[in-house]
């Protein structure tokens, strides 16, 4: 007798691991770019707290004055240096900025001019960057 040995799958098998692709594909389209969104506002108001924090170490440092000045139509906020521009940040990709205050000023002592909160939004997420008046500490908020 000839033993017959057969290889390969069968159309159930291939079938089935065709829906599990196809489901996870699914899973990935559709939650990726909450994900990115996600992260993209996490990156943005975890800089803007560093690029203020570090703005009023500058001015400490260096016994001036600098500020942080925010464009909201453009997207960016600027830090500047007795008045002089020394750099622009921009958010990332699908991040607004809404109700910050014109800027913020640091003087020489540390000290800011204002304090103030600015809203990150990305879709229907949103993070606070406050900084309180007198004493500039600076933290993030996670807004539900």
């Amino acid at each position: 007798m000839l033993s017959r040995s057969r290889s390969g799958y069968t159309l159930i098998e291939l079938l089935l691991v065709l829906v599990l692709l196809s489901g996870a594909g699914f899973v990935l389209l559709v939650k990726l770019p909450v994900q990115q969104n996600e992260r993209n506002l996490a990156l943005a108001s975890t800089q803007l707290v560093q690029e203020i924090r570090d703005t009023r170490q500058a001015a400490l440092s260096e016994r001036t004055w600098y500020e942080v000045k925010f464009f909201y139509a453009e997207g960016f906020y600027r830090i500047t240096r007795e008045g002089k521009p020394l750099k622009d940040i921009y958010l990332p990709k699908g991040v607004i900025m809404e109700n910050a205050p014109a800027d913020f000023r640091f003087y020489a002592s540390g000290s800011p001019n204002i304090g103030g909160t600015i809203n990150l939004k990305a879709d229907k997420l949103k993070r606070n960057v406050i900084m309180m008046p007198v004493t500039a500490r600076v933290r993030e908020e996670i807004v539900n």
